[in-house]
């Protein structure tokens, strides 16, 4: 189990007019937010290996993808 502490009023006050007070609500965005971080973040190393020529062909990407995520 993972515990966050948010000492930033104005977070805090985001994520509850968000999310109200519901525990399990605010544990499904955060994890929603994430799991985009992660996307982002493999986005970007897939942008700096294709710049480096480390392409791979795009059928390959998509399965890859699509089994990764689903």
């Amino acid at each position: 189990m993972l515990t966050i502490h948010i000492h930033d009023p104005e977070i805090e006050k985001s994520i509850k007019q968000s999310c109200g007070d519901d525990p399990q609500t605010i544990a499904k965005a955060f994890v929603s937010f994430a799991r985009q971080q992660k996307i982002k973040q493999d986005i970007g190393v897939s942008v700096e290996e294709l710049a480096d020529g480390k392409g791979i062909p795009l059928a390959t990407v998509i399965h890859d993808i699509s089994r990764k995520y689903e």
